[in-house]
């Protein structure tokens, strides 16, 4: 079976490079994202890249992944950034009680992205951590919470 293309990957100089990445992250510092849902997982779509830098918030980057919100039809971003077998996955978490886990493919192939249908006016939050056969590491801080209607802080 052929495989598919590779992906561009942040740090790339032919899409949303990992500066890009950085300085939105900086300038949406404050902004972060959280799921709704009860305690699910959703398995996560796979696409090239994340939106343009004004409209995805709450940037959190780690040497393993990276992931930000998308408040303008609540998807979550996920890349996995390091092909080492464990999964990159990213908890979010809003501020009327819902936790949701979305999780990358594990091989580094590209952003993927979690659909969620989050209240309008309230608030979320995230972080990422590695998943392998059941067991998590190197979890990241917890984002700071952002606003679901317009990604502003809250």
């Amino acid at each position: 079976m052929p495989r598919p293309a590779p992906r561009t990957r942040p740090g790339s100089d032919t899409g949303w490079g990992l500066s890009t990445f950085r300085r939105t992250s900086a300038v949406l510092a404050g902004a972060v994202v959280l799921l709704a849902g009860g305690m699910s997982s959703a398995s996560a779509a796979t696409t090239g890249a994340p939106p343009a830098s004004g409209t995805c918030a709450g940037g959190l980057i780690t040497e393993y992944a990276a992931t930000c919100f998308q408040w303008v039809g609540d998807k979550q971003w996920i890349e996995d950034r390091d092909a080492n077998g464990w999964a990159a996955v990213v908890h979010s978490q809003t501020n009327y009680g819902k936790d949701r886990y979305c999780q990358a493919r594990p091989a580094a192939e590209g952003w993927n992205y979690c659909d969620y249908d989050h209240i309008e006016g309230k608030c979320v939050r995230f972080m990422l951590y590695e998943l392998k056969d059941g067991v998590t590491r190197n979890p990241s801080i917890w984002s700071p919470w952002i606003g679901t209607e317009y990604g502003s802080p809250c």
